[in-house]
């Protein structure tokens, strides 16, 4: 009987624990979008951030994407948006930064034919971009996270 319970608390704890990875990950989303959307457009996605109210154009209400679109969430304009590198029309003097690195030289690099040395509290600038696959799962993940906030 003794081997019994123990048999059953260790399955227990291994579902417990696979239980909360997964809490964790349907989490991620949000964790996504808190990091990087959250100081303009609010926790809440209603464009209330806390930097978000110190802009000169108020970032959008990220609530009524689908609203806006017929019902539908509309994906690829979003994901286009958060991009940034082909984006047009009224988010063409962008205000929001364009996600990840591209291709562009570190802020730090030296002009031509300058040879210079960043010291040490700027060198943590000049760090490796991350992959291109990475930053889209990155975006996706932020969509994911506007999906499920979506207001009818």
């Amino acid at each position: 009987m003794l081997n019994a319970m123990k048999s059953l608390l260790i399955v227990g704890a291994g579902i417990a624990l696979n239980l909360s990875g997964w809490a964790q990950d349907l989490n991620a989303p949000k964790a996504e979008y808190l990091s990087r959307c959250a100081a303009c457009h609010g926790d809440g996605g209603k464009g209330d951030g806390p930097l978000g109210v110190k802009l000169a154009t108020k970032p959008a209400d990220l609530t009524v994407l689908s609203r806006k679109n017929k019902g539908v969430f509309p994906v690829s304009y979003v994901y286009a948006a958060i991009d940034g590198r082909s984006v047009s029309g009224p988010h063409s003097d962008r205000k929001m930064p364009i996600w990840g690195c591209r291709s562009t030289p570190s802020p730090i690099s030296p002009g031509k034919g300058a040879i210079s040395k960043p010291d040490p509290y700027e060198s943590h600038l000049d760090l490796v971009c991350d992959p291109e696959d990475v930053i889209a799962n990155r975006i996706l993940s932020v969509i994911e996270y506007l999906r499920r906030i979506q207001e009818p």
